[in-house]
């Protein structure tokens, strides 16, 4: 007999875990990294598309790209949707393949998501300008930002904020050089792809 053991992965199933602990993806590459979304127990489509459970805008990302699905039973499968650049698990390109904690998944050629569980505790959405601070903007600046994203000139965010055009000016440069963007129109996708548009 072989000395080297059999590794069995568990399958971890809903029944067995605790109740306040989730399935998730935490997205580890691509436009979207350091979100984690949380997965529901039946289908979730990943794709380009509006309609996706997990909208992904990467390049090589198909409209309809690949499904995560949860059995009742908690058995967690992904299904590439014929998609033009493929599904990945743990490197090898998958049609179909049952999917077990700490995962990788490929979808496509950018974007690299990891499946596991999370506390709901741990899943509690940080203040907006906590996570302002976590991408390099001040409170101030991040209402500034805001604003620009919803598509206000200078002077209307001027008029909103109670300052001048000038700061206004002066805190999107700021803003521009610290964070390498090009301009409001990059700003305005950085906001919206951390989740920090105003409610």
């Amino acid at each position: 007999m072989d000395d080297k053991s059999t590794v069995v992965r568990e399958v971890r199933v809903a029944r067995g875990r605790s109740s306040d602990e989730v399935a998730c993806l935490e997205i580890t590459k691509g436009s979207r990294r350091g979100e984690v979304v949380v997965l529901t127990t039946g289908s979730n489509l990943i794709g380009r598309g509006s309609n996706a459970d997990l909208t992904l805008t990467d390049d090589g990302v198909s409209r309809q790209h690949a499904k995560v699905s949860i059995s009742e039973e908690g058995i967690v499968t992904v299904l590439d949707l014929d998609s033009t650049n493929g599904t990945f698990v743990n490197g090898a390109r998958v049609d179909m393949a049952i999917v077990r904690e700490g995962d990788r998944l490929e979808i496509g050629p950018d974007v690299q998501v990891r499946f596991g569980y999370r506390r709901q505790d741990e899943l509690a959405a940080p203040e907006p300008t906590a996570r302002a601070a976590e991408i390099g903007l001040s409170a101030r600046e991040l209402d500034v930002a805001q604003l620009v994203a919803e598509g206000l000139t200078t002077q209307e965010v001027a008029d909103q904020l109670h300052i001048s055009p000038r700061t206004v000016s002066k805190h999107l440069g700021n803003i521009y050089e610290r964070l390498g963007l090009p301009g409001r129109a990059a700003l305005a996708k950085l906001i919206v792809q951390h989740g920090l548009l105003r409610d």
